[in-house]
């Protein structure tokens, strides 16, 4: 049986987390790991068991002696189109972490390498392989439902899940493009695949309002004597190695989530209004006591509503069809409700068939176009339009 070789380039918390399953995967060899921290990349190896795997502290490097076909681009957002385009370039097939990149413009660089190199590249629009999500899309495009007229979706973020944005790299726009952006991407690309039309403007509300520096008056958590605080450090939601869990705070892991240095949103609500007449909503709210996602969706014959904590979607028809319920439990425990199996199996068949991917790169530019223009309208208080030509390559 042919193997596909991968190799997985910026080994943090998710790239960690995908090469735990590529070393497992009968159909993948994987063959490199590449990060540029030599100290956290080979103390994450081991603490996977995967000494015996090539290591590189370098991209150009692993490019010019790495034995792969293929890469899993896990690095920070900001670093997506660099990484990105030097994979193309060097004839490397990619799956490419959400959000492509945090600007269109940068994501019309990655589409121009791809196709001036034949690469495939795969978006990490992991939702679609979710058994909630993929089956409220089946339904959607069926026409059960009759002609769709609004769409209405919601993050839950855990409390701290929530937390942990305010303390790492996400918490500059720079560096991300915006949190929604950052971290609600793949849900902005199923609100546009149920839609199946493009965004043509947008209005969005948005701000920081609980996580103030009025709150506490330290920097670090492990100088704060407040041993109640809610929020206090605990390791979650990051990768550390064991010399960063003695000293925290030599690498600002355990910044306040009051006092850090940050400029982005801790709760938002988008409103998105599609050229095919469908109008939509996104709200994202960090304290929940349930993480979860939820997605309503309003058409002429019926009502449907999903939850993806409830594994289930509930359709009740309004032209005398009885009510239906229909279970979506995961079929694995692989990440994202069971997603993240299905999606790199996806990109594993993709590479060896040499297909296009369902999520591929013209999603991935529609969803940071939309996502650019929800955090401007946010930013101005105005509605943003999004001209037609914004989602091709020519601007």
């Amino acid at each position: 049986m042919n193997k596909c070789r991968i190799a997985v380039v910026g080994v943090g918390q998710r790239g960690c987390h995908y090469a735990e399953m590529l070393a497992k995967h009968p159909q993948v060899e994987l063959t490199a790991l590449c990060d540029n921290s030599p100290q956290r990349l080979d103390a994450f190896a081991e603490d996977l068991n995967l000494q015996q795997v090539p290591r590189f502290y370098d991209l150009d490097d692993l490019l010019e002696r790495g034995d792969f076909e293929a890469a899993i681009l896990t690095t920070p957002d900001f670093m997506h189109c660099a990484t990105a385009v030097a994979c193309c370039e060097a004839g490397k097939h990619i799956m490419l972490e959400k959000p492509m990149a945090p600007t269109a413009e940068e994501c019309r660089q990655i589409i121009r390498a791809c196709q001036q190199n034949n690469c495939i590249i795969q978006i990490g629009f992991v939702l679609r392989n979710h058994p909630v999500f993929s089956r409220v899309i089946e339904i959607a495009r069926s026409g059960a439902l009759g002609q769709i007229l609004n769409i209405a979706s919601a993050e839950n973020i855990s409390v701290m899940h929530g937390a942990s944005y305010m303390r790492r790299w996400h918490r500059k726009v720079a560096n991300s493009g915006g949190f929604l952006l950052a971290k609600c991407s793949h849900d902005i690309d199923i609100i546009a695949t149920v839609a199946n039309s493009q965004v043509k403007r947008v209005a969005a509300f948005g701000s920081l309002d609980h996580f103030t520096s009025d709150k506490q008056q330290y920097e670090y958590c492990s100088e704060c004597p407040d041993q109640s605080c809610r929020y206090r450090f605990s390791g979650d939601f990051v990768r550390m190695t064991p010399e960063d869990k003695t000293a925290p705070s030599q690498h600002k892991f355990d910044l306040c989530v009051y006092n850090s240095d940050k400029d982005i949103i801790d709760h938002e609500v988008a409103i998105m209004d599609f050229a095919n007449g469908i109008k939509a909503s996104f709200s994202l709210n960090l304290f929940a006591g349930e993480p979860k996602r939820t997605i309503n969706i309003c058409g002429t014959e019926g009502i449907l509503y999903a939850d993806t904590a409830e594994e289930c979607i509930h359709i009740h028809y309004s032209n005398g069809k009885a009510y239906e319920k229909i279970e979506c439990k995961p079929k694995d425990a692989s990440g994202h409700g069971g997603s993240d199996k299905g999606f790199l199996d996806d990109f594993v068949n993709c590479v060896l068939q040499r297909s296009t991917p369902h999520a591929d790169y013209m999603a991935g530019l529609a969803s940071t176009v939309i996502g650019n223009a929800i955090e401007k309208a946010m930013q101005t208080g105005q509605v943003v339009e999004i001209a037609p030509q914004e989602y091709g390559l020519e601007q």
